[in-house]
């Protein structure tokens, strides 16, 4: 994360505006993995008002660039004091649709951005954080979700292969497995 040299009023005003928001309600259906969720206009929708009211800007800018798509949030101040942050995940070089991957996957990296930036969530807590496992991070979940997407694979059943309730919850060794799995089938399906 990067930020101004000083972020001690925007830092005033952002700790007011997340006691005024709140999570946004799951609003839509993915109808191919059979859940809710929260899509990106309902995340920005219940952010807009709020942080307006506080004096703060949200801005989120998408960049192709060496097969990656990258994503970089900003959240501003009326001061002029700012924090931004940036991730990116790379396309698959066997992708079909390209152009489609690029659009997902930025969806994806903007929600859980904005969601992370402003400590809001669409997600089910888990006790995994009790059991002193660590959660991936939310750019890989966003990964995750887009190759799933991209291979046409049931989340139901990867969550059951892996036991857990939803993607956050995998570790890092899984995550690096599930990965390798859902690239070698994507593959194999761009060969047929």
């Amino acid at each position: 994360m990067e930020q101004s040299e000083n972020i001690n009023e925007l830092a005033t005003a952002l700790a007011k505006a997340q006691s005024e928001i709140r999570n946004p309600g799951k609003n839509t259906k993915n109808t191919f993995f059979k859940n809710e969720y929260a899509d990106l206009t309902s995340v920005l929708g219940c952010i807009r008002p709020v942080a307006s009211a506080n004096g703060l800007s949200f801005i989120q800018a998408v960049e192709a660039k060496a097969g990656h798509v990258c994503v970089s949030s900003q959240i501003s101040h009326g001061s002029g004091q700012w924090i931004k942050q940036t991730a990116s995940l790379k396309i698959s070089e066997a992708s079909k649709n390209p152009v489609q991957d690029l659009g997902s996957m930025a969806t994806y990296l903007k929600r859980y951005q904005a969601q992370s930036m402003f400590a809001i969530s669409s997600e089910e807590d888990t006790d995994a954080q009790d059991l002193g496992i660590e959660d991936i991070s939310d750019e890989k979940v966003a990964h995750l979700d887009a190759m799933l997407d991209a291979t046409k694979s049931s989340k139901s059943a990867f969550l059951k292969v892996y036991g857990v309730e939803n993607l956050k919850s995998l570790t890092d060794s899984q995550y690096e497995k599930a990965k390798k799995q859902l690239q070698q089938k994507k593959a194999k399906q761009a060969k047929s």
